[in-house]
């Protein structure tokens, strides 16, 4: 079990520096590029799963607008990072990191569409890109949240050399949004991951830690 003080320790003492964006990243059957305009378009026409996983839909990027401004965000300058998995020229999957994050590289806005599941994308693009990372950063250990109900993910990170280092409650805006209109019945199979608490709806969540060189196992291979 990794322990906070261990992924503390193993913290670099100097702010860590930006890496600029790289053309690609090479992975196992995929590379990692940079949003641009054609990949948007893409994610736009992603199946959706819907209530409790709507948080990571993109099907408002369909909207000309709307995808402009995500994929002008995507290229802010600061600390995140915003890379597309894509197979043969179709986007199957996407993935952020936080470089500054004080935890450590902070992943986030792991999202592999339904139509794309049951192929390793998710096991293959975090290892891509955790690999890219290590050679940069080789002292910096990764993090990732999850909301505990997603345990088809949780198996993936566990695969990667990812260990749950805390459990907490969190404030999910989306969901908890969300949740104020659905009703019981459709809240009941995630009833045991939430909690009404000081007048919002919280959920249960995984914090994940991994130290940088530990195995990773990508699982299934690309079709």
């Amino acid at each position: 079990m990794i322990s906070f003080e261990r992924m503390e320790a193993t913290l670099p003492r100097l702010v860590r520096p930006t890496v600029a964006y790289p053309p690609e990243i090479p992975g196992e059957g995929l590379v990692l590029r940079p949003w641009d305009m054609a990949l948007v378009r893409q994610m736009g026409n992603w199946k959706q799963r819907g209530f409790p996983y709507h948080g990571f839909d993109l099907g408002h990027l369909a909207d000309p607008a709307r995808a402009a401004n995500a994929l002008a965000s995507a290229h802010e300058p600061g600390p995140h990072r915003h890379f597309v998995a894509v197979e043969e020229g179709r986007a199957v999957g996407r993935v952020s990191i936080n470089l500054q994050d004080v935890s450590g590289l902070y992943l986030w806005a792991v999202h592999v569409p339904p139509e794309e599941e049951g192929r390793g994308v998710c096991r293959r693009m975090l290892a891509a890109l955790m690999t890219w990372l290590e050679d940069r950063y080789p002292e910096t250990p990764f993090v990732l949240s999850s909301n505990t109900f997603n345990e088809h993910a949780h198996r993936a990170y566990r695969a990667l050399g990812f260990e749950v280092i805390e459990t907490r409650w969190h404030y999910d805006r989306e969901l908890a949004e969300r949740l104020w209109r659905v009703t019981p019945a459709d809240r009941q199979p995630i009833a045991h991951h939430i909690r009404f608490q000081l007048g919002r709806w919280e959920v249960r969540t995984f914090v994940f830690g991994r130290v940088p060189g530990t195995p990773m196992s990508t699982g299934q291979r690309p079709r």
